[in-house]
């Protein structure tokens, strides 16, 4: 049960730590995703994600 409140965490922090990004660059390309699109966006991304070292990085990552 542990383990499932520390991935629920987790996943919480990455989306919000990403969502806003993967909002703003599919916008920009005049993209519109509903927030469960983007959600899932992030959480494909997630592994590349953590190796970005710059947001033009992981801009890339989430255009790709």
């Amino acid at each position: 049960m542990h383990e499932d409140v520390a991935d629920a965490t987790q996943r919480q922090r990455l989306l919000e730590c990403w969502l806003p990004l993967a909002q703003q660059v599919l916008a920009g390309r005049g993209i519109n995703s509903t927030p469960a699109q983007l959600e899932a966006l992030v959480l494909a991304a997630a592994s590349e994600l953590a190796l970005a070292d710059s947001a033009s990085g992981a801009r890339a990552v989430l255009w790709a």
